[in-house]
């Protein structure tokens, strides 16, 4: 019972002490979830701006050779065109990854190189970070286009390493869709 009353108190102290937002500027600043439960992707509608959070190696995936827990293009991250996105990469895995956004055909590069999309791709790209390590990769989405986002390590985006990145202009908000393999 102790700690509602703690949480309360600490909650009240804020307020009272002008940390709280008012409800105007509360709702004003809040992203939305476009999808329930997907725990991955927010949007500022207001600023057209997209959130992903890009893991490499996530628990549960079918390989440590996974983003999100997906391999071989099974998820997808659709936004509209001209979106400003913001992916904050974590790095879980103990080996080495990276992330480019590079085009979608065949054959699949083996190692890092230019980016199908300025400024998309993460610090090391081709050498890979080191568990835990974090970057963020900011661009502004083109027209349209069909892309991957591939771990550029030497062999990691043929093993499996790569979810689809597409840009739709029909699109009025992003998602994040899978697909089950089968």
């Amino acid at each position: 019972m102790a700690r509602p009353i703690v949480l309360a108190t600490v909650a009240g102290l804020l307020a009272a002490a002008g940390f709280a937002p008012t409800p105007a500027a509360a709702q004003a600043s809040a992203s939305v979830d476009t999808a329930a439960g997907d725990r991955f992707l927010k949007w500022e509608p207001a600023t057209k701006t997209v959130t992903f959070e890009l893991i490499a190696g996530l628990d549960g995936g079918k390989s440590p050779f996974n983003f999100n827990g997906y391999t071989d293009g099974e998820a997808n991250l659709i936004v509209p065109p001209g979106a400003a996105v913001v992916m904050n990469f974590v790095q879980k895995d103990g080996t080495p990854h990276s992330a480019e956004i590079i085009a979608d055909k065949d054959p699949m590069p083996n190692i890092a190189g230019e980016p199908a999309i300025p400024r998309a791709y993460t610090n090391k790209a081709a050498e890979g970070l080191p568990q835990e390590a974090t970057d963020v990769m900011r661009f502004t989405a083109p027209e349209s286009g069909s892309f991957r986002i591939f771990c550029g390590v030497p062999g990691h985006g043929l093993s499996g390493m790569w979810i689809r990145f597409t840009v739709d202009p029909a699109a009025k908000a992003p998602r994040f869709v899978t697909e089950q393999p089968g």
